[in-house]
């Protein structure tokens, strides 16, 4: 991994570990860049050239005595994460052994960064990463399979990836994103239709994932938030905000903000990855996208779609796979869904966009669930297929629940499924699903969202399973009522028009 390298004249010790430099050929190794030469180091003696320097073991780097270096152990940080001015350090190539990101500076992604060999990479709370503009080399963070992302944040002390613009000028799709690739089961096949890895969309090469350990564990991610990233390379070839290739169970997934993405929010390629308390404000495509045999449990979801977008997006978007193969592959997509709150566009905006998006034989369980602001609640493309969605409520615009069974003229496609009847499906009785308004005042405010109804919604709801979800939870929507404020308080998640 390369380090910024500034030059330095006669530095103080204060200054040693403002840059680093050079990635070692067989192993990562970070050097301290002084007077523009590399100094790396065994022991302390290496490093009794520069006023209290030591060598810290962990990565060969000469460091002030006072810190630690920006990776391996070290003290507290001089200033602490609160300091205005941190010092700058840039980040590419391959990470492959464990090292770790301190909050008491800034990190810029260059290009494609690999964490891979089994490293893992840690990000401490109140660290800032981001990623450089380069529509050439999108900077990109991929943690391959048997590798680990640890980046635990708190509410109030986040772990930030952002543009590396000035503020007032970052915008979706300044940089890449964040994927992580693991080895749980996905139901990739190549063009002969023999399973094999995938190849992650938005790398070239160097994206491979899947297999066959349902609890793989490709880290930690808790109180993060990702924003101004994805990268539209061409049609469903596409970094997003996170993706998740083949992650496991064993992955923790909680608290993460994706806000201005120019794709997906969230986008699960297979695995068994569950996940909590996800946020997307303004995606470009899809809030939450799924396919490849994506088998995971997900609550507390809320999504706050652009009225800028003029082309179709989705708050829950499904496939099983893209080929749309018969008979379906195995293993089917069937992620079982609680407590999400789905806020569109709230305006017509005379495009196919739907609440839920269902087809090419995914399966999906989904309750609990709030649909509102929408062209249209439910489209499923499948002529028999396999829901269940029950005790939610549809609140749209066009149609309550889905398009008419047949075009209406207006160039809007009706419905494709063979002549599967969705106003018919979510009205019948035993599913308890309801059209009305949820109550909700703020669901569409970019910049002071309340996500919750005035009074919880309890009528119908259903008691989540034991388990990995929150059995509390029996109440519809992401938000018990408007003094819930997960999503909206604190300084991990921030919503803004731009």
């Amino acid at each position: 991994m390369n380090h910024e390298r500034s030059p330095v004249d006669s530095p103080p010790a204060a200054a040693l570990a403002l840059a680093m430099g050079a990635l070692a050929t067989s192993a990562l190794a970070c050097s301290l860049i002084i007077e523009q030469r590399d100094v790396q180091c065994t022991s302390d003696a290496d490093c009794a050239q520069f006023d209290g320097a030591i060598c810290n073991r962990a990565d060969s780097t000469c460091v002030p005595s006072s810190s630690g270096s920006a990776g391996g152990e070290g003290g507290d940080p001089p200033g602490g994460c609160a300091a205005a001015d941190k010092p700058t350090v840039e980040i590419t190539g391959d990470i492959t052994e464990d090292f770790t990101l301190r909050c008491d500076k800034k990190y810029i992604l260059k290009g494609q960064v690999n964490v891979s060999a089994g490293a893992t990479l840690t990000i401490e709370k109140g660290t800032t990463v981001v990623g450089e503009t380069n529509p050439q080399v999108p900077a990109t963070l991929v943690v391959h399979p048997g590798s680990k992302l640890i980046a635990v944040g708190t509410r109030d002390e986040p772990i930030v990836f952002t543009s590396s613009k000035a503020p007032e000028d970052r915008m979706a799709g300044d940089w890449g994103g964040v994927i992580l690739l693991g080895n749980a089961p996905t139901n990739h096949v190549d063009a002969n239709g023999a399973r094999t890895p995938g190849q992650i969309e938005g790398l070239t090469n160097n994206g491979r994932y899947g297999g066959i350990d349902e609890n793989d564990s490709s880290g930690t991610l808790k109180y993060v938030r990702i924003e101004y990233s994805g990268v539209k390379l061409a049609p469903n070839n596409e970094i997003n905000g996170l993706t998740l290739g083949g992650v496991g169970r064993g992955t923790i997934i909680d608290f993460v903000q994706v806000r201005h993405v120019s794709d997906d929010c969230f986008e699960f390629f297979g695995g068994t990855v569950n996940a909590k308390h996800l946020a997307c404000q303004y995606s470009g495509d899809d809030a939450f996208d799924w396919d490849q045999g994506y088998r995971g449990k997900l609550q507390f979801l809320v999504a706050q779609l652009d009225p800028s977008v003029a082309e179709e997006t989705n708050g829950f978007e499904g496939d099983n796979d893209p080929l749309a193969l018969t008979p379906a592959l195995e293993p089917r997509s069937e992620p079982t869904i609680y407590n999400a709150t789905l806020c569109g566009k709230g305006v017509d905006v005379d495009k196919e966009q739907y609440g839920i998006l269902l087809r090419r034989s995914t399966k999906a369980n989904i309750a609990n669930t709030i649909v509102t602001g929408f062209e249209s609640g439910l489209d499923v493309r499948d002529p028999d297929p396999e829901q269940n969605i029950s005790s939610s409520i549809f609140f749209n615009l066009v149609n309550d629940l889905a398009y008419a069974e047949t075009s209406d003229g207006t160039g809007i496609l009706q419905d494709d499924d063979g002549g599967f009847d969705e106003i018919a499906f979510l009205r019948e009785p035993d599913r308890k699903n309801r059209e009305e308004d949820p109550g909700i005042q703020g669901c569409f405010d970019p910049s002071a969202p309340v996500f919750g109804p005035a009074t919880p919604l309890t009528k119908d709801a259903v008691v989540p399973p034991d388990g990995f979800f929150d059995t509390s939870a029996a109440f519809i929507g992401a938000f018990k009522d408007a003094s819930d404020t997960w999503a909206t308080s604190g300084k991990w998640a921030v919503w803004s028009p731009n």
